[in-house]
Order: structure tokens, then C-alpha cells, then sequence
């Protein structure tokens, strides 16, 4: 090989070595560009998306502070429109039975979560009155605390027409004679005392809940509900007018009747009522005379009672002066319809302790005594006679 040609070859044979660095430095920057800008794309995209985490963020606290500000303005407002729509009936359903109206109204509320309640809506029930063995209206059926067989069972519930008739309904709940050795006793305290009624009535077993009388006494001071019980000035205001005496007509057994005020008379409820004298003689089968002044919550029915029973209760036991006349004005049947199922004719008179059946005709002859008879004399032992 000639000298002439090493430097070709030289060249040649560096070449590779030379060209090699310079094609890696020509393709870097493209390589750091790109690295650079998938670093810029994930930084930018990171920073859009902590802006929108954070406008994320900011809303639903805008959200959820509105919805509790609308949820609290709403229950406050749920509040006071129940107060202000039933305070009138509890106070007059005060001034006729002598339960307190804060005590009433604080049961509304609560029973009925101020109206909002599945059980206050369709059935009108405020105060979560339920059937009961002689309930003969309408029924409303819910899960509440019954249980079958170890398994909760739907209970039965009173269905109303208004609500009104809820708020009377549990005037005459807790007024119910059969019922005087549970809440008698409340109403031996003042109507004054909210507290005591609280106690009294979870004392009693109203509720099951052992916290019912803190929420009463709680719901009644936080809405100065005591109030009403003591002032004249808003007692008088809500007296029981003729419109909404009309409210305070009641059904048993399907017929209408109400309950009479202090001092009334036939007279006085047949112009109350738009009803004459003799239609209230008649359809109260003569349980009273026209010129008699009515024993303060004495029945009187506004309409024809009427010859079936729809209760479930099969008899009735007479007690000691008691005739079919009070059966029939207890219970809503016609005094012809007792007599025709007992067997009885005429004046006769059942004896006490004698069943008087309501639905069925009695198998057996009733005893029966003489009206007209005089109690024998009755003697007084010698050693108390003193001279």
C-alpha cells in the first residue's frame, strides 16, 4: 500500500468515531424538549386540576352550608307555622278538658314532626293515636313498635278527616274514663305545671321513648309554648267560637255527636248545631228532657245513631246504674236495637252484672229488675251510732 493512500484510509476508518457523537448531539435537545414538555403539560394539568379540586371544594361547602342554612330556616319556619295554625284548638281543647295547651302542642310537634310526618300527612294523625279495640273509623297501617311471632308487624293507626279532629281526639284519649288509672292523676296538677303533665305522661307510658318528657319540657320552653297556658289574654282570644264549635262535632259508630259546655241545654245546642229541639230528643232516644241542664260533657248526638255495631267489642257488663240508655248513647246504637238483641220489652231493666250484647242477640234471658224499685233502707250498725 502506498503512503499516498492512508490518509483515506484514516479517514475513512474515523469517520464512524467522528459522526457518532455528532448524530447524539444533534437528537438530544429534540429528546429534552419533549421531556421538557411532557414536564410542562403534567405541571400545567396538575395546576388545573387543584384549581378545579379547589372550586370543587369551595361549592360543596357553598352547597352543603346553604342546604343546612335552608333545612334549619325551613324547620323554623315549619315551627312556627304549626303554632300559629293549631294554638287556637289547643287552647280551646284546654279551656274544655283541662290538658295543658303547651302540652298538646309540644305533643303535635313532636308526634308528628310539626305536621311533616307520613302519619300526619295521610292520615291526620298528629299525635300517633292508634286503633284501639273499640275504634271503629278509618285505619291507617305503619312499622312502628308492634311485633308478631318475634317479628315487627305493621301497627294499626286512627285516620282522620283533619287534623283538628287528631287534636280532639287526643283530648278525649286522655279524658277516656277507661283510661283514668293511667293519666287520671295528670289532671290533678295545675295546667300551669308543664312539667309535671311531661313526666306525668311518660311516667305513663305515652311514649316509649325514656328521653319524651326532656323533649316535651325542651320544645315547650324553647317556643315559650307555656305561654298559652297562662295567659288571659290569648285564652280569651281563642275561646270556642260558633265556627269552630262546629269543629268540634264527634263520630261514634259513624254518627255525629258532640259534647256538652257548661250550663248548656237542648235549647242551647239545637241553636249551636242548626238543629231543632225534637230531631235531638229523638235521635237521642229521650236520654234527657228538654228543659234539663246538661251535666258538663254529656253526649249529644246530632244525628241518628245507628242500628249496627262496627266496633270489635262483642258485649257490654252493666254496672250499677246503668240501663240500656247509657249503652246505647256509650256505644252509638239505637235504644230500639239493644232492646230487640237483649230481649228486653217495654220499661224493663236489665239487673248489673247482666252482658249486653251489641252485635249478636243474646242467647240467654237478661235478668232484669224492677225500675221503680226503692233500695231497701240501709241500717247503721249499733256501735257507731253515737248519742
Amino acid at each position: 500500500m502506498s503512503l499516498s493512500m492512508k490518509p483515506y484510509l484514516n479517514l475513512k476508518l474515523n469517520l464512524p468515531r467522528i459522526q457518532k457523537p455528532i448524530a447524539l448531539s444533534l437528537y438530544r435537545p429534540k429528546a429534552n424538549k419533549l421531556v421538557d414538555n411532557g414536564f410542562y403539560a403534567y405541571a400545567s394539568i396538575q395546576g388545573y386540576l387543584h384549581k378545579a379540586f379547589s372550586f370543587l371544594k369551595i361549592f360543596l361547602s357553598l352547597t352543603i352550608f346553604l342546604s343546612l342554612s335552608l333545612s334549619l330556616g325551613l324547620q323554623a319556619q315549619d315551627t312556627d307555622s304549626y303554632i300559629t295554625h293549631y294554638k287556637d284548638i289547643a287552647v280551646a281543647e284546654m279551656l274544655r278538658t283541662g290538658i295543658p295547651a303547651s302540652i298538646k302542642l309540644a305533643q303535635g310537634m313532636c308526634e308528628s314532626n310539626c305536621g311533616n310526618s307520613e302519619l300526619a300527612r295521610k292520615a291526620n294523625n298528629h299525635f300517633g293515636i292508634k286503633c284501639g279495640g273499640d275504634w271503629t273509623g278509618k285505619s291507617f297501617n305503619k312499622e312502628d313498635d308492634d311485633y308478631k311471632d318475634g317479628e315487627l308487624t305493621k301497627s294499626c293507626f286512627r285516620e282522620f278527616n283533619s287534623p283538628m279532629e287528631s287534636f280532639i281526639a287526643h283530648s278525649d284519649f286522655l279524658t277516656d274514663p277507661k283510661k283514668s288509672a293511667r293519666y287520671g292523676c295528670l289532671f290533678q296538677l295545675q295546667t300551669t305545671d308543664y312539667q309535671g303533665w311531661a313526666r306525668g305522661l311518660s311516667k305513663a307510658g305515652y311514649a316509649t321513648d325514656p328521653k319524651y318528657a326532656d323533649k316535651l319540657i325542651k320544645i315547650i320552653e324553647d317556643n315559650q309554648l307555656n305561654l298559652l297556658d297562662a295567659s288571659t289574654e290569648s285564652i280569651a282570644s281563642a275561646k270556642p267560637t260558633i265556627g269552630l264549635g262546629t269543629t268540634l262535632i264527634r263520630t261514634n259508630n259513624d254518627a255525629k255527636y258532640v259534647l256538652s259546655a257548661e250550663g248548656d241545654d237542648l235549647a242551647t245546642l239545637a241553636n249551636r248545631y242548626e238543629v231543632n229541639v225534637k230531631q235531638l230528643l229523638r235521635y237521642n232516644d229521650n236520654a234527657f228532657s228538654k228543659n234539663d241542664i246538661l251535666v258538663k260533657g254529656t253526649k249529644v248526638y246530632l244525628e241518628p245513631k245507628h242500628s249496627k255495631f262496627h266496633g270489635k267489642q262483642k258485649y257490654y257488663v252493666l254496672k250499677q246504674g246503668e240501663d240500656l240508655i247509657f249503652v246505647s248513647q256509650e256505644y252509638g246504637i239505637k235504644l230500639s236495637t239493644l232492646q230487640k238483641k237483649n230481649g228486653i220489652e217495654g220499661t224493663q231493666v236489665p239487673a248489673p252484672g247482666q252482658k249486653i250484647m251489641l252485635k249478636r242477640k243474646s242467647k240467654v234471658p237478661l235478668k232484669t229488675k224492677d225500675p221503680y224499685e226503692v233500695p231497701e233502707e240501709v241500717t247503721v250498725p249499733p256501735s257507731t251510732i253515737r248519742w
